[in-house]
């Protein structure tokens, strides 16, 4: 059992590594392209998700400047009535 060839091992185990290396390189590279596709997913989403709330606190602060223009324009034409 010592007289084991280990360069023919390290022969077959360096050749299949040969083989191997660039299957397992495009393997790494896919799960990182993946992984950058979905990091630029939930930013876009979280970008979409406060865009979506801002517009809805314009739309509340539109109403509430037309609310208080409507009573400013009460006000004027109740004071040029008493002039």
């Amino acid at each position: 059992m010592t007289n084991i060839d280990t360069g023919g091992i390290l022969f077959l185990l360096f050749s299949y590594g040969i083989n191997i290396l660039p299957i397992l390189l495009f393997i790494i590279l896919f799960i990182y392209i993946i992984r950058f596709f979905r990091r630029t997913e939930r930013r876009a989403e979280a970008r979409l998700k406060l865009d979506t709330e801002n517009i809805a606190f314009q739309q509340q602060q539109i109403k509430s400047i037309q609310e208080l223009n409507k009573r400013l324009t009460t006000i004027e034409n109740i004071l040029k009535e008493v002039d």
